[in-house]
């Protein structure tokens, strides 16, 4: 500020301790010999020229450039200046933020504005600490899926494939000891199912698989019957494919259900198909029991399947006298026919019998009950699988008043009949009633059979009566949690049934829990690594995906179904060596089993067969010998070539990612992708070559004729982009003149070096052309960017020796004046190619320095 007398006066003290170091900055020199500020303008252009005479830098386009070459000879390093100037931090003062003439408005005004940028700071540092901290947690959960995975994967059970055949002697050799061994036939017969399975998978038509797997379990049957083998149980491994296909008949083969709609009706299905089963399976207990019993049976010739639950019943109560159907006023087993009837699946017979019974029997049973309608309320849960909501208040209403008889009399009539009340209403207070009498379960099949029968799986609303309202319906998870309670040693029978527990699981619609419970269980008798089931979890693993019952979501402990594509994928792994044909077969069906749509099975394929190729180096057999269309293993279980187009595409990607570039220039070959094999050998081509060291583990003449071959193959394809194709192609011929460039001057051959620059089309010739060519090098092919460094300060280098060369040669006055001339011409090409180094961030600042020093040195 100015006074009125026109002196200057300071106004704080540091702005006269400011003015003093100026002034003291003024007075002395400058150490660089650079113009001080004391100079005139005239003596800073004079200086300006003289720098500019001595670097002939007179045709300077840019100020920045020109800064920094006047820096340059002076010795100042311009990046060591550059840092420094990004390190300088400005922290002003709240004075001089505010300065003190301002009003209260002004003040509040930047106060909030200042609060606002505080604020905007604060959230920015709070945003990126929780965007390290999320980072963070996914990494960690990432690792810990991966390490379980990895655990599990070494825990996985083997299950036994190979069998060596026995020895003629006992003192047979180690190099007989030493042969092949050979498959199982058990193993055997399941790979013929294998490939018919993916053989219908390709072509679309259902198969059967069952159907085999049945067949083949008959014939091991007979053959072990026939060797004289001892059966270790009840419960055979052809007692679980039979629970298999029972439950298994309402799905269709090949047929995944995707809507809701859908899974819900097959969840539905699926259950009563298991309670089916154990209803033809209760059916056949009574024909052997009558067959053990025949004189208490009674049973004629040719008998309906009522008089064979009579026969049982006789045989059931042949202690309690005379029978109602025997006798007149015998023992009433009205229920108990009627019950039985139910519990073998005879649903026409318990209406023949209910439509049977004379109005006199019935009277104090149905009519006074108000149930009088039974056979309609048996018909219609036949059809509809429940009651209307009217119909089971009513057979509800009856059921609670029988309970509150406490009538247990007449060998548990009265018990029957609630229970085939509480079948026909699935009322929760009844079953917990009809549940808590020991005398009507005595073994877990009827349980579950009645369990199953109250289960409303495929009913989407919920059940209201007058006593109970909002009463939501038996689910099958209740059901599984229940089971859930007690271990698996519970129901095996203290492990002399295994498979007992699995087919409970299968009946459950636990899929996942019995693959893992059979591909697991070790007998308690035996050590070791011995899964004597684990050839029947992989197998039921690829059986439930074909038919679909993977995605119904009926297993409440399922771990997905990423485990069960790991049994499928390390079952397949034993015949990586000895048959990759095998091998991939299975592994198709784990990328299968593991499913999430085409795309993520196509991608697993992919990734499964480029592992296989890597363990058997099999290429031949699994890709064929002439392309994606040939034939082999891959042909015949992919018959759509863009299907075998894309797993050989994904398996290309995958050696890529894990930088096999040998592999992944093969695959794209095979695959008819060679515009994607050009794009690696560009990249390998640019990594091998080098103007100073030899490279290592790579062979440049493979990777040329590879890139020939790739060319020839490009040129007829119309379906790759023009101007993709045309990049990838320059850079490959460019990467041949590179590495003729690298080649010569290595052999100091400047002259040779020199002839091949105007073959590099992207390097200035003129300093006109400067400021273009730099701006169009970030558009040069990657492959080319990483060697532009090399490529120009080797362009200098052989202009400056051809510069030397020409020089040294005896001249006349006239071959004088040319080679001035030609000189001339050099220079200015040397110049354009040191600004052009400038120019380009990604050329270092060094290229551009030691092209100057030989430019200077030149003049």
């Amino acid at each position: 500020m100015a006074s009125s007398t026109g002196s200057k006066t300071p106004i704080m003290p540091a702005l006269e301790a400011l003015l003093q170091q100026t002034a003291n900055v003024a007075a002395n020199a400058d150490p660089l010999g650079l113009p001080s500020i004391e100079r005139g303008v005239d003596q800073l252009v004079e200086a300006t020229a003289r720098l500019a005479k001595r670097s002939s830098q007179t045709q300077q386009t840019n100020e920045a450039l020109s800064a920094a070459r006047l820096l340059a000879s002076e010795g100042i390093d311009t990046q060591l200046l550059n840092r420094d100037l990004r390190e300088v931090e400005i922290q002003p003062t709240l004075e001089e933020i505010l300065p003190e003439t301002c009003t209260l408005e002004e003040w509040l005004a930047q106060v909030q504005e200042i609060s606002i940028l505080s604020a905007v700071r604060d959230s920015q540092a709070s945003t990126q600490e929780y965007f390290k901290q999320k980072l963070s947690d996914i990494t960690s959960l990432e690792w810990q899926n991966a390490r379980n995975k990895f655990v599990l994967s070494s825990q996985t059970p083997q299950a036994n494939v190979y069998e060596t055949a026995p020895n003629g002697s006992d003192g047979a050799t180690g190099m007989e000891d030493d042969r092949d061994p050979t498959i199982s036939p058990r193993a055997s017969a399941f790979i013929e199912v294998v490939k018919k399975i993916n053989r219908a998978m390709a072509s679309g038509i259902p198969y059967d698989a069952l159907r085999d797997i049945q067949a083949s379990n008959e014939d091991m049957k007979e053959r072990e019957r026939s060797a004289g083998a001892q059966v270790g149980s009840h419960t055979s491994l052809q007692s679980l494919w039979q629970v298999v296909t029972s439950v298994l008949s309402p799905a269709r083969a090949g047929h995944q259900p995707e809507s809701k709609e859908e899974i819900a009706s097959m969840r539905a299905a699926l259950c009563k198909s298991a309670r089916r089963h154990l209803e033809r399976d209760y059916a056949t207990y009574v024909n052997e029991e009558i067959e053990h019993h025949p004189q208490l049976a009674m049973l004629g010739g040719s008998p309906s399947r009522l008089q064979q639950i009579r026969a049982f019943l006789r045989i059931r109560f042949s202690d309690k006298g005379a029978l109602d159907f025997d006798m007149a006023g015998g023992i009433d087993t009205f229920w108990h026919q009627l019950y039985f009837c139910f519990r073998c699946g005879y649903i026409q017979e318990a209406i023949e019998l209910v439509e049977s019974v004379s109005e006199g029997l019935m009277a104090g049973d149905v009519h006074a009950a108000n149930v009088s309608s039974l056979p309609d309320y048996i018909r219609e849960w036949q059809e509809k699988g429940e009651l209307s909501v009217s119909n089971q208040a009513m057979v509800r209403l009856d059921g609670e008043r029988i309970l509150r008889e406490q009538d247990r009399s007449n060998f548990g009539k009265n018990q029957y009949r609630v229970l085939i009340y509480t079948i026909l209403c699935a009322d929760r207070h009844l079953a917990e009633n009809v549940l808590s009498d020991q005398y009507l379960f005595t073994n877990i099949e009827d349980f579950l059979w009645f369990k199953l029968v109250l289960v409303r799986e495929g009913q989407l609303t919920t059940l209201t009566s007058s006593t109970y309202t909002h009463e939501e319906p038996h689910r099958l998870a209740e059901l599984q949690q229940q089971l859930a309670q007690y271990p698996a040693n519970y129901y095996t029978r203290d492990g002399k049934e295994p498979l007992l527990y699995a087919i409970l699981l299968l009946l459950t619609l636990q899929f996942e829990g019995a693959i893992q419970y059979l591909a697991t269980y070790t007998p308690s008798n035996l050590h070791g690594d011995s899964f004597p089931f684990a050839i029947e979890a992989v197998h039921l693993c690829i059986i439930f995906s074909y038919y679909g019952v993977f995605n119904l979501g009926t297993d409440i402990r399922s771990r997905g179904s990423m485990l069960c594509s790991d049994i499928v994928h390390d079952y397949g792994q034993n015949f990586a060596v000895r048959d990759p044909a095998t091998a991939f077969e299975y592994y198709c069906l784990a990328a299968e089993v593991k499913g999430g749509g085409y795309v993520s099975i196509i991608q697993t394929q992919g990734q499964l067969l480029r592992e296989l190729l890597n363990q058997s180096r099999a290429f031949g057999t699994l890709l064929g010998a002439g392309g994606s269309g040939s034939g082999a293993v891959l042909s015949k279980l992919k018959p759509d070539r863009q299907q075998r187009q894309d797993i050989i595409v994904s398996a290309a990607v995958g050696c890529v990612q894990n930088a096999q570039f040998h592999e992944a220039m093969e695959l794209f070959m095979h695959a008819g992708k060679p515009f994607n094999a050009l794009e690696i050998i560009n990249k390998r081509y640019s990594d091998a070559i080098s103007a100073t060291e030899e490279s290592q583990g790579i062979s440049i003449d493979d990777l040329e004729q590879r890139g020939n071959a790739a060319l020839a193959e490009l040129e007829g394809q119309a379906d790759v982009d023009i101007r993709s194709k045309r990049e990838e192609t320059n850079a490959f011929e460019m990467l041949i003149l590179t590495r003729k460039l690298f080649q010569a001057f290595k052999e100091s051959n400047y002259k040779e070096c020199f002839q091949l620059l105007p073959e590099f089309a992207f390097l200035p010739i003129r300093s006109e052309q400067v400021s273009k060519y730099a701006s169009d090098a970030g558009n040069l092919h990657i492959a080319i960017k990483e060697k532009l460094p090399q490529i120009v300060k080797i362009a200098g280098i052989a202009i400056s020796e051809m510069m030397q060369e020409r020089r040294a040669i005896q001249r006349t006055p006239t071959a004088a004046s040319m080679i001035s001339s030609s000189t001339q011409e050099l220079k200015m090409r040397l110049h354009s190619l040191a600004l052009y180094a400038g120019y380009v961030k990604i050329i270092p600042e060094n290229v551009a320095t030691e092209l100057n020093i030989i430019l200077n040195g030149l003049i």
